[in-house]
């Protein structure tokens, strides 16, 4: 992860730390002391980055080297690269216009205030919490006999960052289970690089109560992309994933479907697989094939289609199927929300709940977790889905 971002999170380390040295240490008077100490606590960071980076997964495992580090880098970093940006926009201001003040002073002051808002609240109580979140939908193609039916989905659990007996995920399937749904779906991202950080949580997750029983799909974290190793070492952990869903009573469905029966009606239930990027060693597999999930699905059935990333929809469901409703995760409502804007309302036009075109409708959930540890106005949820006949 921080070998994608390495050259960026030099900067944000290395600038602020330049500038401010000139203005506040090179100067006379600032003992070599405070100097040395100044340079060494940039070079503790740069080494740890160096060390992040050459780290054989996208993560480390136990992750808590990386957490801790983005924790400084959010607290610590960032705030002075915006402090120091700030500082240097006002000094050039009133240089040209005569101004008697730096206002850039004030201004950074209350700029590098947000980052460490969000990322000591975001990290601490904003992770540790979920949600239970009521949605309605209404079709008039949906059966009789499900009229009222109850669905529980939840996404991106990333359960790396969860230890073991954690108490947010227990409660958070006895929340699910008190709501006594019909189905539970979980739409993929279990884990954040590797099927041994789902092992502590087996049981836990093995607890869901429904009577039409626990459907997922995996999600593109949930393949061993994010891992180093040999080919054969990656897909064995695929399969790993895979079987320990299955030992806690999920089924998973991998371009594929089946029928759900309720009160004498029937609808189809289909999941596609969550494999998004390029992998030279595992590309050919994986891939979310929509028209394969929808294969054998009678014509006019009504269709529940789980697939883990939304753009799918637009680019596939839409076009290539009569799927009427989609339910995806994937993009974890942006985890930090500042006066309604999220870094992921930019890059997917389905961002966060409900949404329709062409008569056909797509649901998108926030999720539980997150791969980074930290929520900031997006709370992790479960969605409660109530199906109603129009």
């Amino acid at each position: 992860m921080i070998a994608r971002a390495f050259i960026i999170v030099v900067l944000l380390i290395v600038l602020p730390d330049i500038s401010i040295y000139q203005h506040y240490f090179y100067r006379a008077g600032v003992s070599k002391v405070a100097k040395v100490l100044w340079w060494t606590q940039t070079a503790i960071l740069l080494v740890s980055t160096i060390l992040l980076a050459c780290v054989r997964d996208f993560t480390p495992h136990p992750q808590t080297s990386l957490n801790v580090f983005l924790f400084i880098i959010g607290a610590y970093s960032i705030p002075k690269f915006l402090w120091v940006l700030s500082f240097s926009a006002g000094r050039l201001l009133k240089s040209r216009r005569g101004w008697k003040r730096n206002w850039g002073l004030a201004v950074g002051g209350a700029l590098a205030f947000i980052p460490v808002l969000v990322t000591i609240y975001g990290s601490t109580y904003g992770f540790n919490k979920f949600e239970i979140r009521r949605v309605d939908y209404n079709s008039a193609s949906l059966p009789k006999g499900f009229d009222g039916y109850r669905v529980v989905l939840f996404s991106d659990a990333h359960l790396g960052n969860y230890e073991s007996g954690s108490r947010l995920l227990k409660s958070f399937v006895d929340s699910v289970n008190a709501l006594k749904p019909d189905i539970v779906l979980f739409l993929g991202d279990l884990q954040n690089t590797q099927p041994e950080e789902i092992e502590p949580h087996w049981e836990v997750l093995s607890r869901f109560q429904a009577p039409d029983g626990v459907f997922s799909v995996l999600g593109n974290h949930d393949y061993s992309k994010y891992m180093g190793g040999s080919r054969e070492e990656k897909l064995a952990a695929e399969k790993k994933t895979k079987d320990l869903e299955r030992k806690m009573g999920w089924k998973l469905l991998l371009n594929e479907n089946t029928m759900i029966y309720h009160r004498g009606d029937s609808i189809a239930l289909a999941g596609v697989e969550g494999n998004e990027e390029a992998d030279p060693e595992t590309q050919d597999h994986g891939w979310a094939l929509c028209e394969k999930a929808v294969q054998g699905i009678p014509e006019g059935m009504f269709t529940i289609m789980m697939v883990h990333n939304p753009n799918h929809w637009r680019e596939t469901i839409i076009p290539n199927t009569n799927v009427q409703l989609s339910l995806s995760g994937h993009t974890h409502g942006g985890q930090i929300d500042i006066m309604g804007l999220t870094t992921s309302s930019f890059i997917f036009t389905e961002n966060n709940g409900m949404y329709e075109s062409e008569g056909k409708s797509i649901f998108v959930t926030a999720g539980l977790g997150a791969l980074i540890p930290l929520r900031f106005g997006v709370t992790g949820e479960a969605v409660l889905l109530t199906l109603h006949k129009k």
